[in-house]
């Protein structure tokens, strides 16, 4: 197990306990294992010339023990060597078989937990399977539902057209229900003189007449001066009923102007239904 980094140079006795670590788990001691066993630190001089030290003292006392050890001493070693690796044989196989049950609890566990999680991948799948096919439902209902508002826009254009063009009819029809209006009032202020000549010819006449009766026995030519203003009178009689016949006319189509007028005014006023976004998709 390799030490926690040392700080300054590397001491004699640090590198060897690093060595006699080393050696106690059975690796053999190199110079790589016994510079990470002290941190990686150190120079690679100092742990060689330490680790030269610890091999001669370390050979000293493998040569002095195996010239000390006698046969009953080395079969008495050798048993004891033999008995120490069945009971770490035997320990080994009792950790064996407790890891091997603790794996096989562990993978029980893992097996469930990965039954639980195909569960629900399937169960996330079925969601993601619906929620594709609402997607595409909304799609469907979405391009109906564009075409819908186009139509809606393209007729709401041609009811448009339809209020400009019905906005200008009425334009033109009231400037000629003016200009009626003007050639009415023209003619009426006509009529109004053509009534006072009337009265004035009428008054005139009765005042001939009067004279003409007095003088009638004295005058012999008075009878066709009054012919001739009774003729003028008549004249201006008929004159006045074409002139009345004539407004009266002129009347009648000015009303009927007029109701086309409000008509007109009626239709352009009336409230057409518009489609959702209806401001948004008309032309600016």
């Amino acid at each position: 197990m390799t030490n926690a980094p040392r700080t300054g140079n590397l001491t004699k006795e640090a590198i060897f306990e690093a060595a006699d670590a080393i050696r106690k788990r059975g690796d053999i001691v190199t110079q790589d294992l016994v510079r990470a066993e002290c941190g990686n630190h150190g120079s690679t001089s100092t742990i060689n010339k330490h680790l030269k030290a610890w091999r001669a003292e370390h050979e000293a006392i493998a040569s002095r023990i195996s010239r000390e050890v006698t046969p009953e001493v080395e079969r008495h070693g050798l048993d004891l060597i033999a008995r120490i690796s069945e009971l770490m044989g035997e320990r080994a196989n009792e950790r064996c078989v407790q890891l091997e049950s603790g794996y096989k609890a562990e993978i029980a566990i893992k097996e469930e937990e990965l039954v639980e999680a195909c569960a629900e991948a399937d169960h996330y799948h079925a969601s993601l399977s619906a929620a594709e096919a609402r997607i595409a439902e909304l799609l469907s209902e979405t391009a109906a539902f564009e075409a819908a508002n186009e139509q809606h826009v393209a007729d709401a254009k041609v009811l448009i057209e339809k209020i400009q063009d019905l906005e200008a009819d009425r334009d033109v029809k009231l400037l000629r229900i003016q200009q009626d209006q003007q050639q009415i009032r023209t003619l009426e202020d006509k009529t109004a003189e053509a009534l006072t000549s009337a009265g004035r010819f009428q008054g005139v006449a009765s005042r001939l007449k009067e004279q003409l009766t007095e003088q009638n026995d004295r005058l012999t030519g008075s009878s066709r001066i009054i012919g001739a203003y009774e003729e003028s009178l008549a004249r201006a009689g008929e004159n006045e009923a074409q002139m009345r016949t004539y407004i009266e006319d002129l009347l009648a189509r000015s009303a009927g102007l007029t109701m086309a007028n409000e008509a007109l005014l009626c239709a352009s006023r009336i409230c057409l239904p518009r489609p959702a976004n209806h401001e948004q998709n008309l032309p600016m």
